[in-house]
C-alpha cells in the first residue's frame, strides 16, 4: 500500500483503536491476554545478570536507588532450578544511570547455626528490600530452612548499601509461629520494608504452608522499630474477599512516590505478562479499605529477545523512582536455556502509555478483543510480529482460564474459538473460520503477498451485508460473498512464543453494545478456592456445557471483571438449594436454584446500571447444593461513562 493510499484510507476511518485512549475497552485478563500500551524502554546493558549453576533461577530482584549516592543497586535472589534450597542475595551496582553494572558479589547469606540453618546446612536468604533511615540501611528479607520446613521474614542492617549486613538473631516472622488465616494462609514472604511518619510498615505476600501456592494474599505488618516486634499480618487483598481482585497474581516488591505506596502484581498463569498495580496513601496502607486499583493491565510487556523468552518469571517488576520523575524497574525473566535473567527498563512517570499496543504470548496463546460488536465495518490495521499475525473479527466466545485452581493456567479452549481470522505468515496468508467447538475451516489461502515479520504490514478488511474483501499491503487478496456470519468483536491472537504489535487500528465507528461471557472456571479461580471444594459437572443444561457444584457450607465463587452491568446465569433443577449474591461486597439478594423440572441455563439475577469500572460478583452457598455456571458482563454504549473512567486513572 502506498503512503498516499494509506492516507486516503485513514481519512475515511474515524477511530484509531490502537490509541491508548481506548485501552479500557481492550480485554485484559491474567490468563487469556493483555493488550499492553506501556511505554517502558529497555536499557542496552540488558540482561544485567544471567543465572548459572548452582543458582540457575534468579527469579526475583529488588531495584534500589540510594538516596545518599544516587547509585542504582539490584539485589538479586539466588534460586536453583525448582527453587529449593535457595541461596543468598547477590548485589549489582550501576554508577552511571544504568549504562553499566558491576557485580559486587553475595551480600547476605544463610548460616547453619542461625535460625535459617539446621545445624549442618545454611538456609535460604532471598527476596530483599532496603530502606535508608538514620544513617542505616535497613534490609528485610525472606528466609527458609534448607528443607523448607519453616520460613518467613528476617531483618538485617548496614551502614552501606553494599554491606556488610548484620543479621538479627531472631526472625521477624516465622511460619511455625503463625496460626492459619482464613483457614489457608500461613507463610509470609516477598516483603517490602517502608518507614512511615510514626512506624514501620511491611507489605508482603502470604501463601499456604511452605509457600505451596494455589492462593495468594497481600498483607501488612507494623512496628515501632524496623527490627520489630511487628503486629500482624493483617490481610489487605485476597481472593476470598467479596471485592475486586484479578486472580491469580503475586505481589512484590512495592515502591513509594509522593505520599502513596504502589504495589505491582503479576499474573502467575502460564503467560506472566498481565499486571495490576494497586496503591494506597502511605500512612493508611495498613488498612484494607485504603487500597485501590491504580493501573489494570497495560503495565508491561515482554519482548521477543533471548533473555525474555518466558516473560516475567518471578513475582513482578520492582519499581524505583529516579530523576526527572522517571520510573525505573527491574524485572526477572528466563532465557531459552531455562536460566533466569535480570533486566532493567524505565519510562516517564507521567507518560505510562504509548501509541499502539503489544500482545505478548511467551508461553501460551494470548488473546485480546475490543469490547464492541461490529457487523458492517471497515478497518485498517498495521501489524508487526515475531511470529504470525492474526486479526480476528466476528469473535463471540466466552473468557476464562482452562482450570479453576492454581497457577500455570492458559486460555480455556472455548476462549480460542468462535471467530473468523486473517493470518499472515512466512508462507503467505490464510482466511479461516474457527467454530465454537474448535473446528477450523480454511476459507481461502495464498502464497503472496507474504507477511513481513517485524516489518509493518497494512491489512484492510471491509465487510458489509453482501461481501467481505481483504487487502494486504495494498493488494486485494480475497473477495467473497458474505455468508451471514462475521458479526462480533474485533481482536488479535498471538501464538505461543511470539509478540504481536498493533501499531494502528482504524475503524469507521465504535461498533455496537455487546456483552462478554465469563466461564465458571473464572469464578472458582477468582475466589481462590481449594482443590476439591467444588466438583465439575458436564451437562448441556449449563451455558457452555459444563459447570461446578458444591454443598460445602459457605462455599463461594466470584467473577472479577472490568465492565458495566451483568446477568448471572445458571440452570435450575430439582434438589438444588439457595445461594446469596453479592455485588462489590454488598448483599444483592438470595436465589433459589431449585425447580420442579430441569431448566436450561437462564438469568437468575440482572443488574444493568452498574457504572463502568472494576466489579466483583460473588455467589455464596446458603443451603443445599448450588451450581456455578457463567456470568454475562454488559458493555454499555455510554462513552461519557468510559471517559470518566479513563480520567480517574491519573498519572501525575
Amino acid at each position: 500500500m502506498t503512503i498516499e493510499s494509506q492516507h486516503e484510507a485513514r481519512s475515511t476511518l474515524s477511530f484509531d483503536l490502537a490509541d491508548p485512549r481506548y485501552r479500557a475497552w481492550w480485554s485484559s485478563h491474567p490468563a487469556v491476554g493483555d493488550a499492553s500500551f506501556d511505554s517502558f524502554e529497555r536499557l542496552p546493558a540488558n540482561p544485567i545478570h544471567v543465572g548459572s549453576p548452582p543458582y540457575e533461577w534468579p527469579v526475583n530482584g529488588f531495584l534500589y536507588r540510594d538516596p545518599v549516592s544516587g547509585h542504582l543497586y539490584a539485589y538479586v535472589s539466588e534460586y536453583p532450578r525448582g527453587y529449593w534450597p535457595p541461596g543468598g542475595i547477590l548485589l549489582y551496582v550501576s554508577r552511571d544511570e544504568g549504562r553499566s553494572w558491576q557485580r559486587l558479589g553475595v551480600v547476605l547469606q544463610g548460616s547453619p547455626d542461625a535460625f535459617d540453618g539446621d545445624g549442618v546446612r545454611p538456609g535460604g536468604t532471598v527476596d530483599a528490600s532496603l530502606w535508608y533511615a538514620d544513617g542505616k540501611y535497613h534490609l528485610l528479607y525472606g528466609w527458609c530452612k534448607p528443607d523448607n520446613s519453616d520460613g518467613g521474614l528476617a531483618y538485617a542492617w548496614s551502614t552501606h548499601p553494599e554491606g556488610p549486613f548484620t543479621r538479627a538473631m531472631e526472625p521477624v516472622h516465622a511460619e511455625s509461629r503463625q496460626a492459619f488465616l482464613l483457614g489457608r494462609y500461613k507463610r509470609v514472604y516477598a516483603s517490602t520494608l517502608i518507614q512511615r511518619q510514626r512506624d514501620w510498615l511491611i507489605l508482603a505476600c502470604m501463601s499456604t504452608p511452605r509457600n505451596a501456592g494455589g492462593t495468594w494474599a497481600f498483607v501488612a505488618l507494623t512496628s515501632l522499630q524496623p527490627e520489630g516486634p511487628y503486629d500482624g499480618p493483617r490481610i489487605l487483598l485476597h481472593p476470598q474477599s467479596k471485592t475486586f481482585l484479578p486472580v491469580p497474581v503475586e505481589f512484590y516488591p512495592c515502591f513509594v512516590h509522593e505520599g502513596y505506596v504502589y504495589a505491582p502484581a503479576t499474573s502467575v498463569a502460564r503467560n506472566r505478562t498481565f499486571q495490576v498495580i494497586y496503591r494506597a496513601p502511605l500512612e493508611d496502607a495498613h488498612m484494607p479499605e485504603s487500597w485501590e486499583v491504580y493501573q489494570y493491565g497495560s503495565c508491561w510487556h515482554s519482548e521477543p529477545v533471548e533473555h525474555e523468552t518466558e516473560g516475567i518469571w518471578g513475582q513482578t517488576f520492582s519499581g524505583a523512582m529516579g530523576p526527572g520523575r522517571t520510573l525505573w524497574a527491574l524485572f526477572p525473566s528466563k532465557n531459552s536455556q531455562d536460566c533466569g535473567t535480570i533486566s532493567i527498563v524505565r519510562r516517564p512517570w507521567k507518560a505510562p502509555y504509548r501509541q499502539g499496543f503489544a500482545l505478548s504470548a511467551p508461553n501460551a496463546p494470548s488473546l485480546t478483543v475490543f469490547q464492541r460488536r461490529f457487523d458492517d465495518f471497515r478497518l485498517l490495521a498495521e501489524l508487526r510480529s515475531s511470529g504470525v499475525k492474526r486479526l480476528l473479527w466476528g469473535y463471540d466466545a466466552p473468557c476464562g482460564p482452562d482450570r479453576p485452581v492454581g497457577a500455570e493456567g492458559r486460555p480455556h479452549p472455548l476462549s480460542l474459538a468462535g471467530y473468523t481470522s486473517l493470518t499472515l505468515h512466512a508462507g503467505g496468508w490464510a482466511v479461516e473460520r474457527v467454530a465454537y467447538d474448535g473446528e477450523r475451516t480454511v476459507l481461502a489461502a495464498g502464497a503472496a503477498p507474504q507477511g513481513r515479520g517485524m516489518q509493518a504490514d497494512a491489512v484492510s478488511v471491509e465487510q458489509d451485508q453482501e461481501q467481505l474483501s481483504i487487502q494486504v499491503n495494498g493488494t486485494l487478496v480475497w473477495m467473497a460473498a458474505r455468508d451471514g456470519g462475521g458479526a462480533g468483536k474485533i481482536g488479535f491472537l498471538a501464538d505461543a512464543g511470539s509478540v504481536l504489535y498493533v501499531d494502528r487500528l482504524q475503524v469507521a465507528g465504535l461498533g455496537e453494545e455487546c456483552s462478554q461471557w465469563l466461564l465458571p472456571t473464572e469464578a472458582l479461580m477468582g475466589s481462590g478456592v481449594a482443590m476439591g471444594e467444588w466438583q465439575q459437572e458436564d451437562d448441556p443444561a449449563f451455558t457452555f456445557g459444563f459447570g461446578f457444584a458444591t454443598a460445602g457450607q459457605g462455599m463461594m465463587a466470584k467473577w472479577n471483571y472490568r465492565g458495566g452491568g451483568f446477568r448471572l446465569w445458571s440452570p435450575r433443577r430439582p434438589g438444588l438449594g439457595t445461594m446469596r449474591v453479592y455485588v462489590d461486597g454488598v448483599y444483592a439478594g438470595e436465589v433459589d436454584q431449585g425447580a420442579p423440572v430441569v431448566q436450561p441455563s437462564c438469568p437468575l439475577i440482572e443488574c444493568r446500571d452498574l457504572p463502568f469500572g472494576y466489579h466483583a460478583i460473588t455467589v455464596e452457598q446458603q443451603e443445599g447444593t448450588i451450581l456455578c455456571d457463567s456470568l454475562e458482563v454488559l458493555f454499555p454504549l455510554d462513552q461519557p461513562t468510559a471517559r470518566n473512567f479513563w480520567a480517574r486513572e491519573r498519572f501525575n
